[in-house]
């Protein structure tokens, strides 16, 4: 569906009376978003029409004892201090004290619609300072205008849930379009994966959006490639009963989908949801659990691989690893992704390193702490087990440039624990923690797949590579940094080197000429800076649901909704292609079929109890005797399960995501 499209049925929807009624929400009295197709950077984004909304937080250590306006004044520089006085008078900023309030820090966050002060809440004297005591709940209710996304290549490319296996796993499969955050956090809400999964999960749009494919329920989360049997396992554990008071609104807490794992936003692919809080959890800890014993044997082991002599083979100067050592290291858990950088794949690697980069900038300490003396191996292909379409041309294993493991630690700002007379934390002006630069060891293995003769910034001439990367450690933008610090960085991606991190201009005030007005996009050096425009928003929703907010510096034209074209870019070419999960790693975390969003588990279970219906037995079957997945691949492996995103390798449940169209062209 195009944009042109969506634009007219947003319109549509909020003409009709009954179509409202179906697509509202607590905040919204209609379909919450809106189309707009940008002139000035020539894209297309989503937007969420602007809703009062109240922020609900717990007083926090550092302001018991303070004045709330003083706190707001100087931790929330974005307005002014007139401003939150003015909210104060109008009683949109207040102090619920702890005897007036039994709220669950699990429902702080749902969209419950804007807190409308009780009689028994009182009234409190906004000209004396409001101290703040230990167990108050601050209230503060915004017109609040979401920061727009663009979804995909074309903008408007929907989630898609790939697979549901609630019943087997307690998991759901989605596709990530790049350019959507993984959940609600600071100015995105309704406009993530987990917020747009559960407005068409809600029990009054359910079936409207699982049996009629309602079009602009599945442009937000598309079910196109769900059986029949899928969407029937989905409807069963969704739907609720007729006749339940306000169950059509929101999903069950106890039900809701949430990340077992962290995707970045600017990144796509695999994304595994779980269905409850308890296999959330369960899932989420066994993947960090398995990721962390990873992490310290393996790179343990390097390090004494690195140091032991009898292991120092070089080619043209660089050392090398075998790559079964690689591939034999199993601990039920694999991650590998896409992505397509600049260069030809690894020759700026090999260069930096022959110039010193591979420690250059660490000190004697951070140079000792590196898993290697060069922070870098290749992977040879000695003893490795052919198979199918191993040779030459685009098949072959190596036919592209031989694959490296990337091993040199990661600058990452992190807080530190423990603050003494001796060596106090870093803290700013306004006695908040500030993170401090630290050398993490990292691995990660690259393998280049296949190179494009034509390339684009300063690396135009030397092309660009389509690289598969199986990081070896938990590191946070663990694949971005390492290819960009070792010469290749991601197509798109900004550097990403933790010292160079510049404040971002999303607060930086309007120009003269956009105060009061409204204006699409406004260019600067820093980028294109979005403001909000009246005349975007659907005709129906503008002239008879639309009210201007006095007090709104976005709907005043003083700050601006978004800031494209910095270093916060919105995609970049980095694919989550496939997570590779031991089978009984996921059965140990199952829910049992009668108490699934329980604490129950099947591990109590009698052995010959027949499991759950199992989707993926015919792949097992086909599979089984293949142990141990390779860890090296060429393009015949990558376009092989194009429709197939389930699958079962022997020990293995595979979860696939489809390639992106820059994979290919």
């Amino acid at each position: 569906m195009d944009a042109a499209q969506l634009v007219q049925l947003e319109a549509e929807a909020w003409a009709s009376d009954q179509q409202r009624q179906l697509y509202s929400t607590p905040l919204i009295p209609g379909f919450p978003w809106y189309t707009v197709a940008a002139a000035a950077s020539h894209s297309v984004r989503r937007h969420v029409v602007p809703y009062h909304y109240t922020f609900r937080v717990f007083v926090k250590g550092r302001w018991i004892g303070r004045s709330l306006l003083d706190i707001y004044s100087e931790e929330h520089t974005h307005h002014s201090r007139q401003y939150y006085a003015t909210c104060m008078q109008r009683g949109l900023l207040r102090r619920q004290p702890r005897t007036n309030h039994n709220v669950r820090r699990g429902y702080m966050k749902r969209s419950y619609g804007v807190d409308q002060p009780s009689k028994s809440d009182g009234v409190e004297d906004v000209s004396q300072s409001i101290i703040l005591e230990r167990g108050d709940l601050v209230l503060h209710t915004v017109h609040r205008h979401e920061v727009p996304v663009c979804m995909g290549t074309t903008g408007v490319d929907p989630i898609v849930l790939a697979a549901v296996r609630i019943t087997a796993y307690g998991l759901l499969l989605i596709h990530k379009p790049a350019g959507v955050p993984t959940h609600a956090s600071g100015r995105y809400f309704m406009n993530s994966c987990t917020n747009m999964l559960e407005y068409v999960l809600a029990p009054k749009r359910l079936r409207a959006w699982l049996l009629q494919r309602d079009p602009l329920l599945q442009s937000l989360v598309s079910t196109r490639h769900l059986t029949e049997e899928e969407c029937q396992e989905l409807l069963a554990y969704y739907a609720v009963e007729e006749g339940v008071t306000d169950a059509g609104e929101c999903v069950p807490i106890e039900r809701l989908p949430r990340p077992c794992h962290r995707l970045d936003k600017v990144t796509s692919g695999v994304l595994l949801l779980g269905v409850s809080q308890a296999a959330t959890r369960r899932v989420g800890e066994a993947l960090t659990r398995k990721t962390k014993q990873m992490e310290e044997v393996f790179l343990r082991q390097l390090l004494g691989f690195a140091a032991d002599d009898t292991n120092n083979t070089r080619v043209d100067g660089v050392r090398t690893i075998n790559a079964k050592i690689l591939e034999e290291f199993d601990v039920g858990v694999r991650k590998r992704y896409l992505a397509r950088v600049h260069g030809c794949f690894p020759n700026r690697a090999l260069h930096v390193l022959s110039a010193g980069g591979g420690t250059q900038g660490k000190d004697a300490d951070a140079q000792r702490r590196s898993a290697a003396d060069d922070g870098i191996f290749i992977a040879t292909m000695a003893n490795h087990t052919p198979r199918h379409g191993d040779g030459s041309g685009e098949d072959a294993v190596c036919g592209v440039g031989p694959p490296v493991l990337l091993a040199s630690p990661l600058a990452q700002l992190q807080f530190r624990n423990g603050d003494t007379a001796e060596e106090p934390v870093a803290r700013n002006d306004e006695g908040k923690q500030q993170r401090e630069p630290v050398q993490q060891a990292a691995a990660t293995f690259c393998q280049p797949l296949r190179q494009f003769a034509s390339g684009s910034g300063e690396q135009r001439d030397e092309g660009e590579t389509l690289v598969q990367c199986v990081p070896f450690s938990g590191r946070m933008h663990q694949i971005r940094i390492h290819l960009s610090d070792w010469g290749h960085p991601i197509i798109g991606d900004a550097s990403l080197s933790a010292m160079e991190q510049q404040q971002s201009s999303l607060y930086a005030p309007a120009s003269p000429h956009c105060e009061g007005t409204a204006t699409h996009d406004v260019e600067s050096k820093e980028g294109i800076k979005l403001y909000f425009c009246m005349d975007d928003l659907p005709a129906v929703y503008r002239e008879g649901f639309h009210k201007h907010d006095a007090l709104c510096w976005e709907c005043a034209g003083r700050l601006p909704v978004a800031s494209f074209g910095n270093q916060n870019s919105s995609t970049i070419a980095l694919h989550a292609w496939q997570y590779e999960i031991d089978h009984h790693l996921l059965r140990t975390c199952v829910l049992d079929n009668a108490a699934v969003g329980t604490d129950e588990t099947v591990e109590a279970k009698d052995e010959k109890e027949v499991e759950p219906q199992n989707y993926e037995q015919g792949h097992a079957e086909n599979d089984g005797k293949e142990t141990v997945v390779n860890l090296c691949c060429c393009m015949r492996d990558v376009r092989r399960h194009q429709d197939e995103f389930v699958q079962r390798r022997g020990k293995y449940v595979v979860f696939f995501a489809p390639l992106p169209a820059w994979s290919l062209d």
